[in-house]
């Protein structure tokens, strides 16, 4: 199975070089892509090791269409953004469960939190059942992780790829979007990358992420709140919850970024 791997960036992220490390050491044999400004594209050249391709509209999700419709042959697509990391052996498990179970259109995995200098902050709460997300979602609760998910190249063409109207939340509108259309997802239990928390990073703008975040939620808002799948999370979790609270103290998510 062949992977395409799109990084947007703008030039400027300190973690450039590491995170486009971690794609060769977790995945060699991944297309990678990378959409800058056109400004970028000599120097990022020079040393990336992947196709460079200059933006030709404005924002993330306008990045990743450019990057998943460039020409050539693939399987299954993620994105990585340019301060997050891909992880080893971990990662190639989405690979391979893509590749053992053909049904399925989105494998994903444990995602840790690292901060500005690789420090362990801990790990992102996950639906251990791919059959959870949606009345997770209805709950407003976050399920899974961008970083930690691949993609099969034929939900991603029935979809038509992202909405550029988005911001910040266009991923998540993505995942919804795909459970609305009956995509499978599976989980695998191995922590497949690592989400970084710095200061000035997208997703720390509040007020336009919890208003992207409601508009990209609105198409699961009849969903039924299963509790049974609300049970499982909150225990499948409770070894996250009780190391963040060992870490930080009683501090919720929004908090550490917060602080980041």
């Amino acid at each position: 199975m062949k992977l395409r791997i799109v990084t947007a960036t703008r030039g400027g992220s300190p973690f450039f070089n590491e995170a486009i490390a971690s794609i060769r050491s977790a995945c060699q044999e991944a297309g990678s892509v990378i959409v800058c400004p056109a400004t970028c594209v000599p120097s990022i050249v020079a040393g990336a090791g992947a196709v460079v391709l200059p933006e030709t509209g404005t924002g993330l999700y306008a990045a990743l269409n450019r990057g998943w419709r460039a020409p050539g042959e693939w399987d299954a697509f993620t994105w990585l953004n340019d301060d997050d990391i891909l992880l080893t052996p971990g990662f190639g498990g989405l690979l391979e469960a893509l590749a053992r179970w053909p049904e399925v259109d989105v494998a994903y995995g444990r995602v840790g939190l690292i901060g500005a200098k690789g420090e362990t902050l801990g790990e992102l709460p996950v639906a251990r059942r791919g059959g959870d997300l949606a009345a997770l979602l209805a709950r407003g609760i976050m399920p899974l992780a961008q970083p930690g998910t691949v993609i099969r190249r034929s939900l991603i063409d029935r979809l038509g790829g992202f909405d550029e109207i988005f911001r910040s939340a266009g991923d998540l509108d993505f995942f919804v979007r795909a459970l609305v259309a009956g995509a499978r997802f599976e989980f695998i239990n191995a922590r497949v990358a690592d989400f970084r928390l710095h200061a000035g990073q997208l997703s720390k703008h509040r007020v336009e992420v919890e208003a992207e975040t409601a508009r990209a939620l609105q198409p699961l808002a009849r969903a039924p709140h299963n509790l049974a799948a609300l049970l499982r999370f909150r225990l499948g979790n409770t070894g996250v919850y009780c190391d963040r609270v060992r870490r930080h103290g009683f501090r919720s998510m929004r908090e550490l970024y917060d602080q980041s």
